[in-house]
């Protein structure tokens, strides 16, 4: 029996007796075996083409702080910024207190905690 007929006997198996069904699968498989035996003997290539990496996702952009003046220290019990400037001075109130008398200058110790 040829492939071509054991083909035709399988496409139609209600045509046929059980016996020649069974023979025509037997055939077909001893044909695929043999075609791919046919196949497998030649040399074979494989050809790796590398993979391209993944696109990362931007980070999100980090909110930065505003620039901030840097702590210049201590100043008539105080913090105070650094200026570019001259020194800390007493407001204008403090300075006339001070210039009053000597119960103005026992007033500004009191408040300032330091002599005039």
């Amino acid at each position: 029996m040829t492939p071509s007929e054991a083909m035709k006997i399988i496409d139609n198996p209600e045509d046929h007796s059980a016996a020649k069904v069974k023979q025509a699968k037997k055939v077909m498989k001893a044909y695929g075996e043999k075609t791919m035996a046919d196949k497998t003997t030649g040399i074979a290539v494989s050809i790796m083409l590398p993979t391209p990496k993944p696109k990362r996702k931007p980070k999100a952009e980090k909110k930065t702080k505003k620039a901030e003046m840097r702590m210049g220290g201590m100043a008539n019990g105080k913090k105070h910024m650094y200026l570019s400037e001259g020194g800390v001075v007493d407001n204008a109130g403090l300075r006339a207190l001070k210039a009053s008398g000597p119960g103005g200058r026992k007033a500004y110790k009191q408040i300032t905690g330091r002599d005039a």
